[in-house]
């Protein structure tokens, strides 16, 4: 049984958490799949409130860590993101295993010595395509080109020097990152579904142009390799 800490950095709109759960709950669903079906009861989970400044302090207690969405900017200078961002350096000194989702992604860059900040190019909502530029050994099956479903205006602008690039393109060319073989983090959210997705975009319609907004619902018609994503966490998370 591996302990996984999931360290949860915001709360789902109320009328879609009603729905479709919390981050955490639709992470944990995402993976069951896997540890049920490959791993059978490998995975014991532990949730941590980061905006209530609630982190583990043994990180070596734990065998993995995932750090989920937010809709608060990971370079904000907020107590709480502060404090998780300082955390983040001691779990990777200790090389405990480390994912970031999203904001998970954006804060494991900043707290490496990375750059975070809104992009000029605007919502990246719906399903983004992106080339993998590496194979890590756990990222079986093997994918050329990544459909993963996104929302988010903020980036990576410039990834630390200590992160590897993973996948990319040209509307977010930091978009999967890694290092070693304890941190792999994404821009894109594996555990979203194409009907929350669909409905966060309508609850963002206001934010978006025309062309955005069908640009975002026409995209779903694409298939997004969440389960193999996740898959891929499951086998990061389970060496």
């Amino acid at each position: 049984m591996r302990k996984i800490a999931i360290i949860v950095c915001d709360a789902v709109a109320p009328p879609l958490a009603a729905e479709f759960g919390e981050y955490a709950d639709m992470i944990m669903a995402g993976l069951a799949p896997f540890s049920q079906a490959q791993y059978p009861a490998l995975f014991e989970y532990h949730c941590f409130d980061a905006v209530m400044q609630q982190l583990p302090s043994d990180v070596e207690a734990f065998d993995g860590f995932i750090i989920t969405g937010s809709t608060h900017d990971a370079y904000a200078d907020k107590p709480w993101i502060e404090q998780l961002a300082a955390w983040i350096i001691k779990v990777e000194a200790c090389k405990v295993p480390l994912v970031g989702i999203c904001f998970g992604h954006q804060i494991i860059a900043r707290a490496l010595g990375g750059e975070v900040a809104k992009s000029d190019k605007g919502w990246g909502l719906g399903v983004s395509i992106n080339r993998i530029e590496q194979h890590k050994p756990w990222m079986t099956p093997k994918l050329d080109t990544l459909q993963l479903l996104v929302s988010h205006q903020d980036q990576v602008l410039r990834r630390p020097d200590s992160l590897e690039l993973i996948a990319a393109s040209d509307f977010c060319p930091n978009y999967m990152l890694g290092k070693g073989e304890h941190i792999f983090t994404v821009q894109g959210h594996p555990e979203f579904s194409l009907e929350f997705e669909r409905k966060l975009i309508e609850r963002k319609r206001k934010l978006l142009n025309e062309a955005q907004y069908d640009h975002a619902l026409t995209s779903l018609e694409l298939p997004p390799h969440s389960s193999v994503v996740m898959g891929w966490i499951a086998q990061f998370l389970a060496r």
